[in-house]
């Protein structure tokens, strides 16, 4: 009898071990996707760079004067008459304007006296035909009070430049008022007569040739100028 009951209890362990307990069973793993990382963006071009549209110097409707003593005494006065150059405004910002402007002298300089017009331009300027060495004023920056200026609108400041008659450059800053006269049109005009040095532009040796050719007993150092130019349509 105790084999019987011995026998028994074996057998129930036995299905009770192969089927399991009460106890739930662990729900199946389900693998969880792992997340696809996005790619990296492409590099996105950068807008393209408008460039300001040069405003060409209109040569009619400007001028550049200059003036300069010979023996302590007297003035010459003459005009430039050969000028060429541009303008960039880029957005119409003053504070971006580059520009430049060109003073061809051979043919261009008058003093009302044709033989000192000759002496300036083959002996001072250094040009004996239109190849010959030209003038420049370059333009680095404006400084002014409104540099946004509607059509119509004025204002004013400093414009520093780099002059040059085709030796060494030298730098200065230029009293200049500023007009927008039409949408694409500036009137730049110098407020002050700017002064230029002789010794600074490195021609002295050309001013001591003038003063042997024309036998003056002294040319002053300074070169005063002054002139207004439009820029645009």
């Amino acid at each position: 009898m105790r084999q019987l009951s011995a026998l028994l209890l074996a057998t129930s362990l036995s299905l009770f071990t192969a089927c399991g307990t009460d106890k739930p069973a662990d729900p199946p793993q389900v693998a969880t996707p792992t997340a696809t990382e996005a790619p990296p963006p492409e590099d996105t071009p950068a807008p393209p760079v408008v460039q300001a549209v040069p405003l060409a110097l209109q040569a009619a409707a400007s001028q550049l004067t200059f003036s300069a003593r010979k023996n302590d005494e007297a003035d010459v006065v003459g005009t430039f008459t050969r000028l060429s150059g541009s303008l960039s405004v880029p957005g119409g910002d003053l504070s971006k304007a580059r520009g430049s402007i060109d003073i061809g002298w051979f043919g261009g300089v008058d003093t009302t006296d044709p033989a000192r017009d000759l002496n300036l331009v083959s002996t001072f300027f250094s040009a004996l035909d239109d190849s010959g060495p030209k003038g420049q004023a370059s333009l680095n920056s404006f400084e002014v009070k409104m540099p946004m200026l509607g059509v119509g609108e004025t204002t004013v400041g400093n414009a520093f430049v780099d002059v040059g008659a085709g030796a060494s450059m030298m730098g200065l800053a230029v009293p200049v008022s500023i007009e927008r006269i039409a949408e694409a049109q500036y009137k730049v005009t110098l407020t002050e007569q700017a002064e230029l040095s002789i010794e600074k532009l490195g021609m002295n040796d050309r001013k001591a040739a003038l003063i042997e050719l024309c036998t003056h007993q002294s040319i002053g150092d300074a070169i005063k100028v002054g002139g207004s130019f439009v820029f645009g349509k």
